[in-house]
């Protein structure tokens, strides 16, 4: 059986949040949207979640309190973080992919064939 691809999408933006999962569930993946970091903490932890995708309008210093959490918890989850710009520094432990909708596709079709499989 085919295993689909679950997205933790974290972002402040209510309006922008939405039209990327739309992109996203499109393309056949579940997205779960959280709009906090408390949540996202929770989130990321299971073991259901097989990306976790931050975007730039989630300020640095959170950012890096959560990729340090879900790296304490899930070593091999690959995380991407989304730039507003093109060569924008992201966090340690983040892919960094710009805010376009092709290339942010292909970071997480990328990202999503490289991690573990991990259910029976």
């Amino acid at each position: 059986m085919a295993h689909t691809t679950h997205i933790l999408s974290v972002g402040y933006d209510a309006t922008l949040m939405p039209l990327r999962s739309m992109l996203l569930r499109g393309t056949g993946y579940v997205v779960e949207e959280s709009y906090s970091i408390a949540k996202a903490f929770l989130r990321a932890q299971s073991d259901a979640i097989d990306l976790l995708l931050i975007c730039h309008t989630v300020p640095e210093n959170d950012q890096k309190k959560l990729i340090a959490f879900v790296r304490s918890v899930r070593k091999l989850l690959p995380i991407l973080c989304i730039t507003n710009q093109e060569f924008a520094y992201s966090a340690d432990g983040c892919l960094s992919v710009t805010n376009s909708p092709v290339e942010l596709l292909e970071a997480v079709i990328s990202a999503a064939n490289r991690a573990p499989e991990c259910r029976i």
